[in-house]
């Protein structure tokens, strides 16, 4: 019993002994770095933001974080921006157009404009590259998810970045993804593959009314041949019949689902650190698919790496509550291997160590 008692203590001494070291990184970089709340134009709206900057030292690199889908703002890439401020970069964390502080029509996180979000992460590049503090040969990207679409843009709308790390980003179309997704959801459900041969049917047949308008009747005596199942009750409880044909999210769908990233990628020069999750566990981007593309592209000569983690899921954590675990496990090993990668790009000496 004593044996054991002073073993427990030993673990809750090293637990207090880890807490405190963090505490005191945490505060460090706290102290260490600058934060600002800036603003930027795109075009004729303002998209506004937060800097995180070393507050000693010459001039650094920078990075623009670019979000991934939905109602972001600048909190969803907070994270990374301190990880960033602490290894030396001056990062931007800007609010998504139309939401929180930033300029634009309240609906444009969800009907969405490529092209506008590649202007805005554009316009973010250039205002880095203003900052005295910034050194503008050494600027790159950090996208997520979603972001690896807009980044493909706006790579090539911008001197060449001198990096891009790509998170979670998907190599594909977007009707692929959302093939790919619709999948992963059926047999996250729980059902096997007769169910999930109907569901890429059904999307398919919609995917082929908002390309061309036509098919819809098809489209609608299949929905309604599945409706009663127990798949389609999961997925879709409350989708009777499918959109018409002509409804305006279709028509607005129609501008962005064949949008293909790899032309695009292919035009960029830029050296690519892409960071992929675990193909079983991502439910919303076609790992294996995004993975193989990327090994062909590199193979043929692209300044490509790759990172793969397995365990994790779309947002490279580990699924369930598990906060802690994730640090250590995940994102901790991550960052080294993310900033050995970048101090060979921005020529800057690594303080992270093995």
């Amino acid at each position: 019993m004593l044996k054991v008692v002073k073993i427990g203590r030993r673990i809750v001494l090293s637990i207090f002994a880890i807490l405190a070291l963090l505490a005191l990184g945490a505060g460090w970089v706290w102290l260490s770095t600058e934060q600002e709340e800036v603003a930027f134009q795109s075009g004729a709206v303002t998209i506004r933001g937060t800097l995180l900057a070393p507050r000693f030292g010459s001039v650094a690199p920078g990075v623009v974080l670019v979000h991934g889908s939905g109602q972001t703002s600048r909190n969803s890439t907070m994270l990374y921006a301190w990880i960033f401020a602490s290894q030396g970069y001056a990062a931007l964390a800007y609010d998504k157009r139309g939401v929180g502080q930033s300029e634009g029509g309240s609906n444009e996180w969800n009907e969405f404009s490529l092209d506008d979000l590649a202007s805005d992460a554009a316009a973010g590049y250039r205002f880095l590259q203003s900052l005295i503090k910034v050194d503008p040969e050494r600027v790159g990207f950090f996208a997520a998810s979603q972001g690896g679409w807009v980044v493909s843009l706006s790579a090539n709308r911008v001197d060449s970045p001198a990096f891009v790390v790509m998170a979670s980003a998907s190599v594909s179309t977007i009707a692929e993804d959302r093939l790919y997704g619709r999948e992963a959801q059926i047999r996250y459900a729980g059902f096997g593959s007769e169910a999930v041969a109907q569901g890429l049917e059904l999307m398919r047949l919609d995917h082929q009314v908002t390309r061309s308008g036509t098919g819809y009747e098809e489209l609608r005596a299949a929905a309604a041949a599945y409706h009663g199942t127990d798949w389609y009750r999961a997925i879709n409880p409350d989708l009777e019949t499918p959109m018409p044909a002509d409804a305006p999210y279709r028509l607005w769908e129609r501008t962005i689902l064949d949008f293909d990233p790899r032309p695009l990628l292919g035009a960029m020069t830029s050296p690519v650190l892409w960071v992929f999750g675990d193909p079983v566990l991502d439910r919303f981007s076609p790992v294996n698919l995004s993975l193989d593309r990327v090994q062909q592209a590199k193979a043929s000569g692209m300044p490509y790496d790759i990172i793969q983690i397995k365990h994790v899921v779309h947002t490279l954590e580990l699924e369930g509550d598990r906060d802690m675990q994730t640090l250590v496990q995940v994102r901790v090993p991550l960052i080294r291997r993310m900033f050995r990668w970048l101090d060979v790009q921005v020529s800057q000496p690594s303080e992270i160590g093995p």
